[in-house]
């Protein structure tokens, strides 16, 4: 089932659907699709496009759809078909369009279409909300957040217990989680949860919309790959945990579908002949704001047995406190992990971030945060030009947790063994701002003026997420001395910045980035990269036909592909080398051993170059240096 974004998804559409009796509801209900579907209109004319058919301008779906009369069959079938939805569910919109046409609408719906699910949802306990939010307004607060998510009508033993369970969560000190169906399947490993979103562990034969529309094409690839890897027997499990949907918080925006689609690059590759044993690999999704992943790791966990075979995870989510919790618990259950783009200091083998246990079994394959302002370091040496900086960091995620990434930033800049804290002296300004609630906004103006003071900051530590980036460059473009340059120098997150974005674009308001990315496609491709053809044949390899589904170039520039890829790459070369010349799968302290053996002549020739795993720290030692990129119209 191709399971929408947003709560109710197609159930919802298949009970209001019956009762739709006017030409109007039936355009109200459709307008409703593309965002359930997680597309924007603009979303929606790109893939029209792509699909062929009747074209689907942003300005004709919404004329079409204000209009006072029924839109014609060709316009509903290739919205419905463009927006991902499954083909019994568009043939049930046009007997519905057929019926209104007739003027035989409402259908009525029949005993076999009612929704099976009696039962209220279950609603789970979940963290404190706040000291401010308590008693009988957090418990009125609760129930209607819930109520609103449910489909409509709501049964009136549904509302008994909501409210019960409204009153008692608070009670308890406590929130509501939302559980409703397994995102449409039959699968128990997945969760429908508050806000829509469908985490847990699938491999593709759940359907390849279970996770949104973005990853349809690679769960598609993943689903062919693992149906033929199980048909043959000899295969072990592998495993990318990582936020893979996208919520109203989320920190990861499409990159969780590049993710994806670099870690079934892997798959196929690391399955090619007749290499043994093959590699079925599973999404494990923690949800936008990884707040799952305790459902996550445990399921997960109990794949290690029987015909699942796990032995490896890899993805781990975001440098944050829950990726941090995962992590821990999966080393306790002896579970190899290779995180792709966690890079926050400390967040390795010695677990030193958060001052917390170590966890033995992590590796990583991104270059961490102290590589990374280093080499920035190095850059503005050449530049003596520059002298004064300001420090603007977002040290909590927008639920409040820590933010270890952007933490990792703020204490590398501060670090006098970087070289950076000197311009920070020099220009004596720092500045926090809060992600939550909207905040950022007025924030980051009133900080981005601040920067005209005296002496005017020629350059900007951004200690943030990407996330907000793009709002923090609009706000320098227009503080009062936009005409005096200024530098941002930031993360690898910076990879997602926009090029074209204005603020870049306008020599009056001279604007520059510097960052160093965990794996830029014109660096890698580059003849000055000693490791050129790793990155050309993956990349090959990204933008070929796979199972009849092909993905985007456009999303290699972000990194995340490569990392994901490189990654799972290293997982299967422990898994093999644990293998070794028998004809036995390979057992999970196996392959955890063969992590930290990755070193010396035993090295890994990822998509974004060679490289070797640290034994101490299980950090990834590069072979040569990460270079820095501008972007923008500064050039000093």
């Amino acid at each position: 089932m191709t399971g929408p974004t947003e709560p109710g998804g197609a159930a919802a559409w298949r009970e209001q659907l019956y009762t739709v009796a006017t030409d109007k509801e039936f355009r109200g209900l459709l307008a409703t699709v593309p965002k359930s579907m997680g597309l924007t209109l603009d979303q929606v004319a790109t893939k029209a496009t792509a699909l062929g058919g009747l074209p689907l301008p942003k300005g004709t779906v919404g004329a079409t759809l204000s209009r006072d009369k029924l839109p014609k069959a060709e316009f509903v079938e290739q919205l419905l078909r463009v927006c991902g939805v499954e083909e019994s569910d568009r043939a049930l919109w046009m007997k519905v369009w057929r019926a209104a046409t007739d003027g035989r609408a409402p259908l009525g719906a029949p005993e076999d279409a009612k929704p099976p699910q009696t039962d209220p949802p279950v609603l789970v306990l979940t963290g404190d909300e706040g000291p401010e939010d308590t008693g009988s307004t957090r418990s009125a607060r609760l129930l209607r957040s819930v109520r609103e998510r449910l489909p409509r009508p709501v049964p009136r033993r549904w509302i008994i217990a909501l409210t019960a369970a409204a009153v008692l969560a608070p009670a308890a000190g406590g929130g509501m989680w939302w559980y409703g169906a397994h995102c449409g399947t039959t699968n128990p490993a997945l969760r429908t949860v508050l806000g829509g979103e469908c985490s847990g562990v699938t491999d593709g034969s759940d359907g390849h919309g279970v996770f949104g529309p973005g990853p349809q094409p690679a769960l598609a690839v993943i689903d062919a790959e693992n149906q033929a890897v199980v048909k043959s027997g000899d295969y072990v499990t592998v495993a990318l945990m990582a936020p893979l949907t996208k919520g109203g918080k989320s920190l990861t925006g499409d990159r969780a579908v590049h993710q994806i689609e670099g870690a079934a690059i892997a798959q196929h590759e690391a399955n090619k002949d007749n290499a043994y044993p093959k590699i079925r690999l599973v999404l494990a999704n923690m949800g936008s704001n990884e707040s799952s992943w305790p459902a996550v790791v445990d399921q997960l966990t109990s794949m290690t047995g029987g015909s699942d075979r796990l032995v490896a995870v890899t993805g781990m989510g975001l440098s944050q406190q829950e990726s941090m919790d995962a992590a821990r618990a999966l080393s306790q259950a002896h579970i190899p992990m290779v995180g792709d783009v966690i890079t926050a200091d400390g967040f390795d083998k010695s677990g030193s971030i958060d001052h917390g246990a170590p966890i033995p079994g992590l590796v990583r394959v991104a270059p961490n945060v102290s590589t990374q302002f280093k080499a920035l370091a190095q850059e503005l040496g050449k530049h003596p030009e520059m002298k004064a900086g300001a420090l603007v960091s977002a040290p909590e995620t927008p639920d409040g947790t820590p933010d270890f990434y952007t933490q990792s930033m703020e204490a590398a800049i501060r670090n006098p063994d970087i070289g950076l804290l000197p311009y920070l002296e020099a220009g004596g300004l720092s500045f926090n701002f809060t992600v939550q609630q909207g905040a950022e906004d007025s924030s980051l103006t009133t900080i981005a003026n601040n920067t005209c003071g005296s002496p005017k900051s020629d350059l900007v530590f951004y200690a943030g997420r990407a996330t907000y980036l793009d709002t923090f460059i609009d706000k320098l473009h227009k503080r009062p001395c936009r005409t005096t340059p200024i530098t941002v120098v930031t993360g690898s997150d910076a990879a997602t910045l926009n090029p074209k974005t204005e603020g870049l674009n306008d020599p009056g308001a001279p604007i520059s980035v510097l960052y160093v990315p965990l794996a830029d496609p014109d660096q890698l491709a580059s003849s000055g990269n000693p490791d050129q053809t790793l990155y050309q044949d993956f990349a090959a390899e990204f933008t070929r036909t796979h199972h009849g589904q092909e993905f985007d170039k456009s999303h290699l520039a972000s990194g995340w592909a490569v990392m994901a890829h490189d990654a799972v790459l290293t997982a299967k070369q422990a898994v093999r080398n644990a293998t070794g010349t028998s004809q036995t799968p390979p057992s999970v302290r196996a392959v955890g051993d063969q992590l930290y053996l990755l070193d010396s002549m035993n090295v890994v020739t990822g998509a974004g170059g060679v490289f070797r795993i640290d034994p101490q720290t299980g950090n990834r030692k590069s072979t040569h240096d990460p270079q820095v990129v501008r972007k923008g119209t500064h050039r000093p």
